[in-house]
């Protein structure tokens, strides 16, 4: 016991000993209250007047930066009267779709009838997909969504962002699509129509190549989304474009550096043709070209069982062989008016300067782009189908589980 109240004594005066100088030298003040420099300072100041108008100035300053320039929030919250109440037009300009569009394609998407973020905002079935089309088709500052639709700027983003993530996760067994749109009996049809448009060749029902998708210089991993090719950083998606207009099979988002093989061989597409693009009443003394249907893509992809390209060996093309080159050509500019069609119906998409990589969805982005995409066509038909002349399937085939 003596020796532990020793010690507890040593302690204390070794503590006394340390303290000695913060009790006998307080803290000094900071050097803008130090006694020289505020006599400097009033020595300048001597006209009462300047002083008051440095102060003025320094109150202004302190509440611009506390509060920064941004819009009043109003207009008119989304409802399902006001939507009923605009012309076609202006419904369609705001939202690329008329009221009877909007409504018949939120219910097919399976958007919950209240639809209720992280932070417990909450919107209506209507007015969260009214948000994400006005937000797709706009790349300007979401505070004009706040100043049109009477809701904050902060909500509308969690909103369209949570809704991206919903449809992405409900609808992602659409982005290869074998037991109704890639099912045989459409790949026959598909097939016919493209080869109606002149294709010399009777089996190919689609198109595949790759798009490019800008996005701003990331924080981490820029060397992978760096495209050498373009030059500025981006994410790559795969895609088929079918004769009826819709994007069949979307694969991706990948790093902006691959190239299209490497997404070919990662998306196992051609594993899964090889299961079920077979063709009716063949045999095995049937030709590889008459056996299988296939894909046709540029060069770089090759040439198999289920994939065709342009003859591209070295030296000059035989007349026939340019007459083929030419020939299929011709039909597979289609699949860049289907990107095209995308890009131009939401150009929110190509807005790379506001694809921030670790802050948004921007993969999803696309994806659901592509989506709403197709849906509006099974309402109107796009510009492909109507050259194939191959009909989409209704929304309600289309959307299916």
């Amino acid at each position: 016991m003596a020796d532990a109240e020793a010690q507890r004594l040593e302690n204390l005066r070794r503590l006394l000993l340390s303290s000695i100088p913060l009790l006998t030298q307080p803290t000094p003040l900071p050097p803008s209250l130090q006694p020289t420099t505020s006599a400097a300072v009033m020595a300048h100041l001597a006209d009462m007047d300047s002083f008051n108008r440095l102060m003025v100035f320094a109150s202004h300053s302190q509440s611009a930066e506390s509060e920064r320039a941004r819009p009043e929030q109003g207009g008119q919250r989304i409802t399902e009267e006001w939507l009923r109440s605009l012309k076609p037009r202006d419904c369609q300009w705001r939202f690329r779709m008329t009221a009877d569009e909007l409504f018949e394609l939120a219910e097919a998407l399976d958007i919950p009838e209240v639809f209720q973020t992280s932070s417990r905002y909450s919107f209506s079935r209507i007015e969260a997909l009214c948000l994400l089309c006005a937000r797709f088709r706009s790349a300007g500052e979401m505070y004009t969504l706040s100043m049109l639709y009477d809701r904050s700027q902060s909500s509308i983003s969690e909103c369209i962002n949570e809704l991206v993530e919903f449809l992405d996760e409900r609808w992602e067994h659409l982005g290869c699509d074998e037991d109704n749109l890639l099912h045989p009996r459409e790949l026959k049809n598909y097939a016919a129509a493209v080869h109606a448009r002149g294709a010399p060749l009777t089996s190919i029902f689609g198109f595949i190549d790759c798009t490019i998708r800008r996005i701003c210089h990331p924080t981490w991993f820029q060397r992978q989304a760096y495209n050498g090719h373009k030059k500025f950083h981006s994410l790559k998606f795969q895609a088929v474009m079918l004769p009826n207009g819709i994007i069949g099979h979307l694969y991706g988002p990948f790093e902006g550096r691959r190239n299209d093989n490497y997404l070919l061989t990662e998306s196992g597409l051609l594993e899964r043709l090889a299961q079920f693009a077979h063709q009716e009443d063949v045999d095995d003394d049937t030709p590889i070209e008459d056996r299988y249907f296939q894909l046709f893509g540029d060069p770089a992809y090759g040439v198999g069982p289920h994939i065709m390209s342009p003859f591209s060996r070295a030296g000059q093309r035989t007349p026939e062989e340019a007459e083929w080159n030419a020939q299929m050509s011709a039909v597979r500019i289609e699949v860049e008016h289907g990107f095209g069609i995308v890009a131009n119906l939401w150009p929110f998409l190509n807005a790379g300067w506001k694809m921030q990589l670790y802050s948004s969805p921007v993969g999803r982005y696309y994806r659901v782009g592509v989506l709403l995409a197709n849906c509006l066509n099974c309402m109107r038909p796009n510009q492909v189908a109507q050259y194939f002349d191959c009909l989409p399937p209704e929304l309600e085939d289309y959307l299916h589980n």
